[in-house]
């Protein structure tokens, strides 16, 4: 690591050494643009994998994207950093709850880098690419062959974004990938097991 990494670049391949360079250096410095530009993409996945433009035009998506976006990745970093945190610490981390937001953000960098993607797949593939009827992408061969490259392209990524998440986790936390794995997955339950109960519930 040189005395002046770009963090950007060397997230990918040294996330240990990169989240340490940056707690040692600064800590701060990229969290709103890792949270704004963090954020559209999420709600621009979410809103490819959820088919809401079988509800919403292109418009409304966009305007999503630009403002429900960067509040919900505030959210998700306030209140999930939190409590990755608290299970981190009781697993037997050494971090601390800012720490632990960074690594969540950081983990972001992947999605932010395809950020210009959406537009070029918006081209191609126009509204069904957030609608659930993809009979017109599905019946011209080359531009399903896209679809499915940019959705390989898409997995990648998010399998990047985990490695990220869980290397520099145990990292700061001084401990295991494992135990940085076992933690996020206690995260992610304790988020899924309240609302599925909420959701029987109310089919009751």
């Amino acid at each position: 690591m040189s005395d002046h990494p770009d963090p950007w670049k060397t997230i990918w391949l040294s996330p240990r050494a990169t989240i340490r360079w940056i707690v040692d250096h600064e800590p701060r410095k990229h969290l709103l643009r890792l949270l704004f530009f963090g954020g559209i993409a999420h709600a621009l996945s979410y809103a490819s994998a959820m088919s809401l433009g079988d509800m919403l035009g292109m418009g409304e998506i966009l305007a999503m994207s630009l403002i429900a976006g960067p509040l919900s990745g505030f959210v998700a970093l306030s209140l999930g950093g939190l409590v990755l945190y608290w299970i981190a610490d009781k697993l037997g981390g050494e971090a601390g709850v800012h720490e632990t937001r960074m690594c969540m953000a950081w983990s972001w960098a992947p999605m932010i880098y395809l950020l210009p993607l959406w537009g070029i797949k918006y081209i191609l593939f126009r509204d069904e690419l957030f609608q659930a009827d993809k009979s017109f992408l599905e019946s011209q061969t080359v531009l399903n062959v896209l679809f499915e490259l940019f959705s390989f392209v898409d997995f990648v990524v998010t399998i990047f974004g985990l490695y990220i998440l869980f290397s520099t986790l145990a990292e700061v936390n001084r401990f295991s990938v494992w135990r940085a794995l076992g933690a996020y997955v206690l995260m992610s339950l304790a988020f899924t097991i309240p609302v599925l109960i909420l959701f029987t519930v109310l089919s009751l």
